[in-house]
């Protein structure tokens, strides 16, 4: 097989390129608002928590499914941030999640997009549309715990970087406080959407 990476940011293909040099991949600058191959050049496409940032994820299916073979498939992993759950309850860290999805709803982007990306495929004629809801847990002591913890950690510490966008900076620090504190009957559930489907295949006249 031959694969193509493809990122806007330079510093994320420089990353890939020292990190996974294999000799049957590649990578190439680009914008998936024009991807830069032909028609059917691919057996596959695939994106992974891309379409959540996207204001026209119909579209940029679209133009995924243009680039893949007839016949060939459309795969697309996204988040659920609506479907987020700590227990014992971080109110804190709800809250500010709960400001960060209000403001890319008011961009035009829909922060639980994998709850839309198998009905966008229909939408984008699609064909044999499947979608699994894959859940992600872990219950304190598992080590897993911690690696989620610090991912929301760094996420909500640069939050106001990463949107754009005003937080309030006290809720910011109870919420990382919150999250910085340990308790032996702690569990976190978040879910995805894993969503593929086929181009239509060549009709024979």
């Amino acid at each position: 097989s031959r694969v193509t990476g493809l990122d806007l940011d330079p510093g994320r293909l420089a990353h890939a390129t020292t990190h996974n040099g294999a000799p049957n991949l590649r990578y190439v600058p680009g914008d998936l608002a024009a991807l830069p191959f032909a028609d059917g050049a691919f057996d596959l496409v695939y994106t992974r928590f891309v379409l959540v940032h996207l204001t026209d994820p119909t579209g940029a299916i679209r133009k995924l499914a243009r680039v893949v073979r007839p016949g060939g498939r459309v795969v697309a992993y996204d988040m659920v941030h609506d479907g987020i759950w700590f227990s014992p309850d971080k109110p804190a860290f709800a809250e500010l999640l709960r400001a960060a999805l209000a403001v890319m709803r008011a961009r035009g982007m829909e922060p639980s997009q994998g709850l839309h990306t198998g009905p966008g495929m229909i939408r984008a004629g699609l064909e044999d549309v499947k979608v699994q809801v894959i859940p992600h847990h872990a219950l304190a002591p598992d080590p897993l715990l911690e690696d989620y913890r610090d991912n929301w950690l760094q996420t909500v510490t640069g939050l106001a970087q990463i949107l754009g966008a005003h937080f309030d900076p006290g809720l910011v620090d109870r919420a990382r406080e919150e999250l910085e504190r340990r308790t032996p009957d702690e569990f976190l559930l978040e879910l995805t959407v894993l969503a593929h489907g086929r181009k239509a295949a060549r009709r024979r006249t």
